[in-house]
């Protein structure tokens, strides 16, 4: 890849064969792949919220504690990323698989809410933002396969042949701009002129 490449575990990684595999994505004092990465003007902080054995999301309070420590270090701006969402996001289905329990984030996002420009999550494989506790989110589709949207309960999760998604994040000091692109898109580009 041209550019820099900031690794996190999804739902379906072993935790051990990630580190095998990636043995330079740092690890916090637990062996959680949890770490620091200066964006810009930002702090970066990658979570783990992977769980052995389910396909939902957990951040224990080891995990916790990490966050808080780092967010103590300073006051500056923070973009988290993390696999799974902290929170329902309307998809009842998909709710389910979430993150099983968010306190602990909680905790450790206490009085620093208002630093968090933006929080990065994948899981869900559906377009969707909006804020939660006053914090930014932004989530896309998957590469591989998407979600349907549908906002009703259901046993299965619903699929669809929608574009896969790449997203481009524009960082400056007053914005992060978060662009959306179905890159196997194929419909007709023209210019619409003025």
């Amino acid at each position: 890849m041209p550019m820099p490449v900031h690794l996190i575990l999804g739902n379906h990684d072993s935790r051990t064969n990630f580190r095998e595999r990636f043995p330079q994505v740092p690890v916090d004092s637990n062996g959680f792949v949890q770490y620091e990465q200066a964006i810009g003007r930002f702090r970066g902080l990658f979570l783990d919220t992977n769980e052995p054995g389910t396909h939902c999301g957990v951040f224990c309070e080891q995990r916790a504690n990490w966050l808080s420590q780092r967010l103590a270090e300073d006051d500056s701006p923070v973009l988290l990323f993390m696999h799974h969402p902290a929170f329902h996001l309307g998809i009842p289905v998909a709710d389910r698989i979430g993150l099983v329990d968010n306190e602990w984030l909680l905790t450790a996002l206490k009085g620093h809410a208002h630093r968090i420009k933006h929080l990065f999550f994948g899981h869900i494989h559906r377009p969707i933002s909006g804020t939660w506790r006053g914090i930014p989110f932004s989530t896309l589709r998957g590469t591989n396969h998407q979600v349907a949207l549908h906002l009703g309960e259901s046993e299965d999760i619903p699929g669809s042949f929608e574009p896969p998604q790449y997203a481009v994040v524009l960082l400056d000091d007053d914005s992060v701009i978060v662009h959306l692109h179905d890159f196997l898109d194929r419909s007709e580009r023209f210019w619409l002129g003025a």
